[in-house]
């Protein structure tokens, strides 16, 4: 049957949801960590986010990778400046010890993003799936229905992603901050297309 990569819609199931939250949490070690106390809360928390039209987390701005109709990669995007909302995250059952350092030291640097940029925010691979070119998939479909211009941020030691992304057309712009909650983190890069 092969994979298959669509943009989420609304007929999406709850499980479905659970598979997209585990994944985002699952494939960020620093950011979504921080944001709920284990993956078990973020399936709980993120799919509450996605039905209630957050700003970011909805169903408008996902594009999964299904195998059969198992959710199997997830590309999380935003276009235009991004404010966070934290009344929907603590609506919604957040309330992580860390979410204020995560919103001033990740959420906003989406904040200044111009209107017509597509920021893509996460981008995961479930693990055992990963080198069959399910992340390409993901990326071509995007940007197939989404265009350009596009920024990202990925951690400067993360160098499978900076290649990954390098192939898909995209620059280095310049370096700024990672985020983890230890401050050990390598710097990140912003890069661009």
């Amino acid at each position: 049957m092969g994979i298959q990569c669509r943009r989420a819609d609304n007929s999406i199931s709850d499980r479905q949801l659970q598979q997209i939250a585990g994944l985002i949490y699952d494939t960020d070690p620093h950011i979504y960590p921080a944001m709920f106390k284990d993956r078990q809360e973020a399936e709980m928390i993120l799919p509450r986010m996605i039905r209630s039209e957050d700003q970011m987390f909805r169903t408008d701005n996902l594009f999964i990778a299904l195998d059969g109709h198992k959710i199997i990669g997830v590309l999380l995007w935003k276009r235009g400046p991004m404010q966070w909302n934290t009344a929907v995250y603590k609506k919604c059952g957040g309330n992580a010890e860390y979410i204020a350092r995560v919103v001033q030291e990740y959420f906003n640097l989406f904040a200044e993003t111009a209107a017509s940029t597509a920021s893509i925010v996460r981008i995961g691979v479930q693990k055992d799936m990963r080198g069959n070119h399910t992340g390409r998939l993901l990326m071509e479909t995007f940007m197939r229905e989404e265009p350009g211009p596009y920024e990202l941020y990925v951690l400067m030691k993360n160098t499978d992603a900076i290649r990954f992304f390098e192939g898909m057309g995209f620059s280095i712009r310049e370096t700024r901050p990672g985020f983890s909650l230890d401050y050990s983190e390598y710097p990140c890069f912003w890069m661009i297309r």
